[in-house]
C-alpha cells in the first residue's frame, strides 16, 4: 500500500456537510479479518500510528456541534487499550479512533467526527472506505450510527455533491474475536434536493437516489472532503473504533502534499527550533512558492518563510517563534495546476505560563520496593530498562496508599495498587524522541479532610539544593474542583505540609492545566529542598496528575492576602463568592528584601484609576491597603499591580459583587402556577412552589428538544411537577436557604422560545433587575411586563429590557444585567403594584437560578448648551461610577455610551461637543 503522508485543514469547521442515510441494496458491509489494499490514497494518518491520546489525530480536523467543548474522542493505542481483549488490530495498524460524542445535550442527538480536505479538479475520479467496530465492552447505543462520506465544494466551501457509506450501528455487530472489523465503502449518491432530518439541528441529510462505483468530482469542484461521522442518540453512550480509513485518486491530477510537518501537538517546544515543513507535487506540478502561506494564530506570517529546494519539492522552515507562547498553526499550498492543499498544528512553546523548570519528575514515578527510588529515571514503555518505574510495584503503607484492590496497569507493575493509564496530554519533546507513551495517576481516590480514606505517593530523589515553587500538570472533571496535599517527609519523624494544588472543575476529564502549589494564604508555596527527601502527595480528590516540575521560587516578589471582596479570587469557592457586601475594597500586601515605593500599588476599578484614593498604611515593607469609597450593591471589576522597590511585582484581576441578600429575589424555578396565582410574599419561603401545577400558555411555555423525553416524563422535574424541567443548583447556598435547609433549584434548557411568568406582591420603587444564571455559549432572555390578559392564554406583554450573556457552562452561574435590547444601557424597572413579570428566551440555552431587584438611586442630570457643546452635570457620591449615555428619539433606538465619571461627592460634568444641531436626549447611570 502506497500511504503519502498529508496533513490537510478544511476551510471551516463549523460549515456542516449534507449527509444521506439510506442504505442501498447490495453495499459491502462485511466482518473481515485482512483488509482492503488501496493505492494512492491521499489521506494523511490514515491508520492512526501518528497520534496518540486525547489529541486530534494529526492530519486530521475535529468537527463538532456549537457550544460544545468536550473532547469525546482518544486516539487508542492496541497495547495500552482498556478493551483490548474485545477489539484487536485490524492487521499493519496499531492506533485507532475511538469516539463516543458524549452529548453537549442529553436532549438531542448529534454529530461530530474528523475529517481532511483536499483540493480537486473537475472530471476526477476516486474511491474511498474504511473500517468501524464497536466493543463488547463499550457497545454503541442502539439508536445511533456512524458513516463515512465523500463530498465535493467549490471554491466557496459549498457542497455539490455527496457520496456515502452506509450506516454502522451497534446491530451490525461487535468484535468478538481478532481481526473483526467491518469494512465500509461510500457508495451511495444523495440528492441535495431532497432534505432529511437526523435529528441534529445543527446538521442537514439528503436522500439518496443509488450506488455508484466511483465517485466524480462536478463541473466546478475545487475541493474534495473525506468526513467520518459519528451520529449519537439522544441520553445514548457507547464508542465506536475507526480505523485504515482510505480516499484513493483513480484518475485526474493530485494534489500537493504537505509532509513533515514539525512540531505537532507537543508542549516544552524550544522556540530556537521552528516550524518547519515539506511540500511536494506527486504529479511532478511546480509548486507555487508564493502561494504557500503560513498563519499564526490566524496572523499571516508568510513573509518570513524560509523555502529551498526544486520546482515540485519545497523545503519550508520558519524561526519566528516565541518563549511562553501557544501557536495555532495552519498552512496552505497550491501548485501550477491551481491545485492546493492545507495543514495544521497546535504547540506550546518553553515554557508555557511558568518559568523555566529546574527539575521535572512524572506522576506515575513514584517509590518501589520500600523507597528505592531513581534520580534521572529512563523513559520506558517495558520491564527491565535501566533506571526504568515501568513494571514495578510500590509497598502499600510505605511507598504508597491504595484504598481498593488493584486497578487497571498500564505503567506499573500488575499488583501496583495505584492505578495508571495513557494521559492522552500533548507531548513533550523528550517523548517524542523516545517514542514514549505519556501515563498519568488514575485513579487517585481522595478525601476532603486528607484522611485514612486518601491514597498518597512518595517520591524520592536527590533533589538540588534550592528554594522552588512547585508546578504541577492535572486535568479533572467538569463541574468537579479537586485539590492535592504536599508534604515533605522525615520518615518517622515528622510530616511538613508545605501546600495545596487545587483546580477548579471548568474543564473536562481530557484538557489539562498547569497548577502552582500555594500555601494557605493563597499565594505559591516556597518550598526549601536540601538533598535526599520524600516528598508525599495526597488525593483530596478529582485531580489526576501527569507530571511536577520545579522552578526557582521568587522570594523578593510581593504577596498579596485578605483580599476582600475576593470574588473570583476567593479559594472557597472554584467560582468565586458573590453577595460580599461592602463599601470597602481591601486588601494586605508584604514584600522581602524591598519596600514599596510611592505609586507602587495601582487600582483601576470599573476601568477608572482609583489609585489616588487609596488609604495605606502599615510600614515600608508590609501595607494595609482600603479603598473606602466602593458601591454597595453593584458588580465591579478590579486590576491591582503592585511593584517593589525591586521592580518586581504582580497584576491581580478581581471580578466581585457587592450585594446584600437583603434585596428582593425571586427564583427562577417558581414562576406562576394554576393560571396565573402566586404566593404572597408574606407567606413565602424556599421551595414552597413544589406541589403547584402550571398551565401551559398561560403560567409557562416550554418546548420539549427530541430527546428530552428520556428524562422530561418526569426525573427531570427535580422539583415542580411539570412545566419547564429543573435540576439542583450548584451555585453560591445563600441564607435563605440555610436557614430553612432548603435546595437550591434553577430551570434546566430554558431556551428556543421559552418562557415563564413571574407574578408577585413586588416591592414598590425604581429598580436594577439582574439574573443569576449560568449558560450553554451565547443566550438572551427578554423581559416584559404583562400589562393585559394576566392568568389567560391571550396575554399582552410590554417589553422592557434584555438579560445577554455568554455562558461558560452549565454550572458557571454569572450575574447578568437588564439592559436596552442589543444595547449596554442598564434598564430602570418601575414598580407600582403587583405585577406579572414574563422572561422568555428567544436565543441560546441557560439555566437561570434566581432574579434580583436592587434599588435604584435616581439621578438628577441637568442640560445646557455652549455655543455647539450640551454641557451636562449631576451630583455625584464619592467613589461611585457615573456612565452617560445618549440617543436621538426618547422611545426608538438604543443608548450609545458617551463618557463615565468616578464621583467625589461634588458636581459631576460631561461635555457632549459632538452634538451639533441634531436633538439628543441623555441618560445617567450608576453603576
Amino acid at each position: 500500500m502506497k500511504k503519502t503522508i498529508f496533513l490537510p485543514k478544511s476551510t471551516d469547521p463549523t460549515t456542516l456537510s449534507p449527509l444521506c442515510l439510506v442504505l442501498v441494496a447490495g453495499l459491502m458491509i462485511t466482518a473481515f479479518t485482512g483488509h482492503a489494499q488501496m493505492t494512492n490514497t491521499l489521506l494523511a494518518n490514515p491508520i492512526f500510528g501518528a497520534s496518540s491520546g486525547n489529541t486530534v489525530a494529526s492530519g486530521w480536523t475535529y468537527f463538532n456541534p456549537p457550544n460544545d467543548t468536550r473532547k469525546d474522542y482518544w486516539v487508542v493505542n492496541q497495547a495500552t487499550a482498556g478493551d483490548a481483549n474485545y477489539v484487536q488490530s485490524i492487521a499493519g495498524t496499531t492506533n485507532w479512533w475511538k469516539q463516543w460524542n458524549e452529548l453537549y445535550s442529553t436532549s438531542v442527538s448529534n454529530v461530530a467526527g474528523i475529517y481532511q480536505t483536499f483540493g480537486c479538479s473537475p472530471g476526477s475520479l476516486y474511491q474511498a472506505s474504511g473500517w468501524l467496530v464497536t466493543s463488547p465492552n463499550d457497545t454503541f447505543g442502539s439508536g445511533g450510527h456512524a458513516w463515512l462520506q465523500v463530498e465535493f465544494l467549490n471554491s466557496s466551501s459549498n457542497v455539490l455533491a455527496l457520496y456515502k457509506s452506509g450506516d454502522f450501528t451497534a446491530s451490525v455487530g461487535t468484535s468478538t474475536s481478532a481481526d473483526e472489523w467491518f469494512f465500509y465503502a461510500v457508495t451511495n449518491a444523495c440528492d441535495l434536493t431532497q432534505p432529511v432530518a437526523t435529528g441534529d439541528p445543527y446538521f442537514t441529510t439528503y436522500a439518496q437516489t443509488g450506488a455508484v462505483s466511483q465517485l466524480v468530482a462536478p463541473v466546478g469542484a475545487a475541493f474534495v472532503r473525506y468526513r467520518y461521522c459519528v451520529l449519537a442518540a439522544g441520553g445514548e453512550g457507547g464508542a465506536v473504533y475507526f480505523s485504515d480509513a482510505a480516499l484513493d485518486q483513480v484518475s485526474g491530477p493530485i494534489p500537493p502534499v504537505i509532509s513533515n510537518l514539525n512540531p505537532q501537538n507537543e508542549i516544552f517546544v524550544p522556540p530556537a527550533n521552528g516550524i518547519s515543513f515539506e511540500v511536494s507535487s506527486p504529479g511532478g506540478f511546480a509548486i507555487n512558492t508564493s502561494s504557500i502561506q503560513l498563519l499564526l494564530n490566524g496572523s499571516n506570517v508568510s513573509s518570513g518563510l524560509v523555502i529551498t529546494g526544486s520546482s515540485s519539492n519545497k523545503s519550508v522552515a520558519y524561526y519566528g517563534i516565541q518563549s511562553n507562547r501557544t501557536y495555532q498553526v495552519s498552512i496552505t499550498a497550491a501548485d501550477s495546476f491551481d491545485l492546493s492543499s492545507s495543514a495544521n498544528t497546535y504547540f506550546e512553546t518553553t515554557w508555557f505560563g511558568v518559568p523555566a523548570y529546574s527539575y521535572l519528575w512524572l506522576a506515575v514515578d513514584w517509590d518501589f520496593n520500600s523507597g528505592v527510588y531513581y534520580d534521572d529515571p529512563d523513559l520506558c514503555n517495558s520491564d527491565g530498562g535501566t533506571n526504568c518505574y515501568f513494571g514495578v510495584i510500590g509497598v502499600q503503607g510505605v511507598d504508597e496508599f491504595s484504598t481498593g484492590t488493584p486497578p487497571a496497569q498500564y505503567y506499573r507493575g500488575a499488583a501496583d495498587g495505584i492505578g495508571t493509564e495513557p494521559s492522552g496530554d500533548y507531548e513533550r519533546p523528550d517523548q517524542v524522541a523516545a517514542g514514549r507513551i505519556d501515563y498519568r495517576i488514575d485513579p487517585f481516590v481522595g478525601n476532603p479532610a486528607y484522611g485514612s480514606g486518601a491514597e498518597w505517593v512518595n517520591y524520592t530523589r536527590d533533589w538540588p539544593v534550592s528554594t522552588n515553587w512547585i508546578i504541577g500538570r492535572f486535568v479533572n472533571g467538569s463541574g468537579f474542583s479537586g485539590t492535592m496535599e504536599v508534604s515533605v517527609l522525615d520518615p518517622g519523624v515528622s510530616t511538613n505540609v508545605v501546600g495545596t494544588f487545587t483546580m477548579g472543575g471548568d474543564q473536562s476529564w481530557s484538557t489539562y492545566e498547569f497548577v502552582y502549589l500555594q500555601d494557605t494564604n493563597g499565594q505559591n508555596a516556597t518550598v526549601v529542598l536540601n538533598g535526599r527527601e520524600t516528598l508525599q502527595t495526597i488525593s483530596g480528590g478529582n485531580l489526576l496528575p501527569s507530571f511536577y516540575m520545579l522552578v526557582p521560587a521568587q522570594i523578593d516578589l510581593p504577596v498579596m492576602s485578605n483580599l476582600y471582596p475576593g470574588g473570583n479570587n476567593n479559594l472557597e469557592s472554584p467560582y468565586g463568592n458573590p453577595f460580599e457586601y461592602t463599601n470597602n475594597l481591601s486588601f494586605t500586601v508584604t514584600t522581602e528584601g524591598a519596600t514599596f515605593p510611592p505609586q507602587g500599588i495601582q487600582v483601576v476599578l470599573d476601568g477608572i484609576n482609583i489609585s489616588s484614593n487609596l488609604v495605606i498604611s502599615g510600614s515600608a515593607s508590609s501595607n494595609n491597603v482600603v479603598y473606602p469609597s466602593l458601591q454597595p450593591n453593584a458588580t465591579h471589576f478590579a486590576i491591582i499591580t503592585i511593584t517593589n522597590s525591586l521592580g518586581h511585582g504582580l497584576r491581580l484581576t478581581n471580578q466581585f459583587d457587592t450585594f446584600g441578600q437583603a434585596n428582593y429575589m425571586f427564583e427562577a424555578e417558581d414562576y406562576d402556577y394554576n393560571g396565573g396565582q402566586y404566593v404572597p410574599s408574606a407567606l413565602y419561603a424556599p421551595d414552597c412552589y413544589a406541589s403547584y401545577s402550571s398551565i401551559d400558555q398561560i403560567d409557562f411555555h416550554h418546548t420539549f428538544i427530541t430527546g428530552e423525553d428520556s428524562r422530561g416524563a418526569g426525573s427531570e422535574f427535580a422539583y415542580r411537577i411539570n412545566g419547564i424541567p429543573q435540576e439542583t443548583s450548584g451555585d453560591f447556598y445563600r441564607t435563605v436557604f440555610t436557614d430553612y435547609f432548603a435546595t437550591d433549584y434553577q430551570l434546566y434548557w430554558f431556551g428556543g422560545g421559552d418562557w415563564a411568568n413571574y407574578t408577585r406582591d413586588y416591592p414598590t420603587g425604581a429598580f436594577n433587575l439582574y439574573a443569576r444564571s449560568s449558560g450553554l455559549g451565547a443566550f438572551t432572555m427578554d423581559v416584559g411586563e404583562v400589562i393585559s390578559g394576566a392568568g389567560t392564554s391571550n396575554q399582552v406583554v410590554e417589553p422592557i429590557g434584555q438579560f445577554s450573556a455568554i455562558g461558560a457552562g452549565i454550572s458557571i452561574e454569572e450575574w447578568v444585567p437588564l439592559t436596552e435590547v442589543g444595547g449596554v444601557a442598564p434598564v430602570t424597572v418601575n414598580i407600582a403594584a403587583a405585577t406579572t413579570f414574563q422572561v422568555l428566551t428567544p436565543t441560546g440555552n441557560c439555566y437561570p437560578n434566581f432574579f434580583m431587584l436592587v434599588p435604584a438611586s435616581g439621578v438628577k442630570l441637568s442640560a445646557a448648551r455652549s455655543g455647539n457643546d450640551i454641557d451636562l452635570s449631576f451630583p455625584t457620591q464619592t467613589g461611585w461610577n457615573y456612565r452617560v449615555f445618549y440617543r436621538t428619539n426618547l422611545t426608538s433606538g438604543s443608548w450609545t455610551w458617551l463618557n463615565s465619571v468616578v464621583g467625589n461627592g461634588s458636581v459631576g460634568t460631561v461635555a457632549d461637543s459632538s452634538v451639533g444641531g441634531s436633538q439628543r436626549f441623555y441618560e445617567v447611570t450608576s453603576p
